[in-house]
């Protein structure tokens, strides 16, 4: 991959909802809205076990993401690589949900999250999609 534009890394590294698409397993595009983590120029995204999102990248691994700015000028980052499903025991998935809640709603709002999430029954193992890019893109429309 070429040397990425300094603004796209920035961009990744911020709060932003993510754009997740993939190709369902009907073979249409899907778009999900996500938190994700950008780390060591790998963009990860928490899944409970067995989701759709999962398992559709689990049989076709080709995926995309895009995040941008709310405000005019907006500042568009698009990534195209390949995702991995890998399977998150539940000790480590509680972190990283937690990591991940921290990230988008700060310290006291991310573990608030975590509590209700925890309580409403969604621990257990789940999985961590892993998009390596392939390509990364930054404009600013």
């Amino acid at each position: 991959m070429a040397a990425m534009d300094p603004r796209a890394d920035e961009l990744l590294r911020r709060p932003i909802v993510g754009q997740l698409g993939f190709h369902g397993l009907d073979g249409y595009p899907r778009v999900l809205p996500v938190w994700f983590d950008y780390q060591d120029g790998e963009l990860l995204v928490a899944s409970p076990r067995g989701a759709y999102k999962g398992r559709s990248l689990a049989a076709d691994g080709r995926a995309s993401m895009a995040v941008s700015t709310p405000e005019a000028p907006y500042h568009l980052v698009t990534v195209l690589g390949d995702a991995a499903v890998e399977r998150l025991p539940e000790a480590e998935r509680i972190r990283f949900v937690g990591e991940l809640a921290i990230r988008y709603l700060g310290e006291q709002g991310g573990r608030e999250y975590l509590a209700r999430w925890s309580k409403g029954g969604r621990p257990g193992d789940g999985e961590r999609i892993r998009l390596r890019p392939r390509r990364i893109r930054f404009r600013v429309v």
